[in-house]
């Protein structure tokens, strides 16, 4: 299950596809994000280095579904100083298994007036990846990399 009603109270700000983001990462975790380690390394630094003096004081993991967790990066990189093993957990955490039509059922689930248009675009177009909104990344300022919840005692 994905804890959309605890994320709405938590970020009241949340927008629809900050809710079908988070259904879609707590159903199908990080699989989607797959990239050169090299490289996710790299970026994951610079994504520190740009949040490093922000004012928000995140928690080091985030239940999002019975699934998966969010691991933020700023609290992640003052105490272990590097995205190593972080980056590990990513890789293992990858599920090649997920349903695409199990996903799409739970998001037309979420159909209401006030978004039906936008959920309809969305299910038509090309691709579910799908980034948060500009207001829940101005309010929230979200950085983070997506676990399986199996591996939270190794974190």
């Amino acid at each position: 299950m994905v804890y959309i009603q605890s994320h709405l109270k938590k970020y009241p700000l949340m927008q629809i596809q900050d809710i079908l983001k988070l259904l879609m990462q707590g159903m199908m975790g990080p699989t989607h994000l797959i990239q050169d380690v090299n490289k996710l390394k790299d970026n994951l630094l610079n994504e520190y280095n740009q949040c490093k003096d922000n004012n928000i004081n995140y928690d080091l993991i985030e239940e999002i579904s019975d699934e998966y967790i969010r691991v933020y990066i700023k609290p992640y990189y003052i105490k272990y100083n590097n995205f190593d093993k972080l980056v590990d957990l990513f890789i293992k955490s990858c599920n090649l298994s997920y349903s695409l039509d199990e996903y799409k059922k739970e998001v037309i689930k979420l159909i209401n007036d006030d978004n039906k248009e936008f959920i309809s675009q969305y299910l038509n177009g090309n691709s579910y990846v799908i980034s948060h909104s500009l207001i829940y990344k101005e309010n929230y300022q979200p950085h983070y990399l997506l676990i399986s919840k199996k591996f939270k005692g190794d974190i």
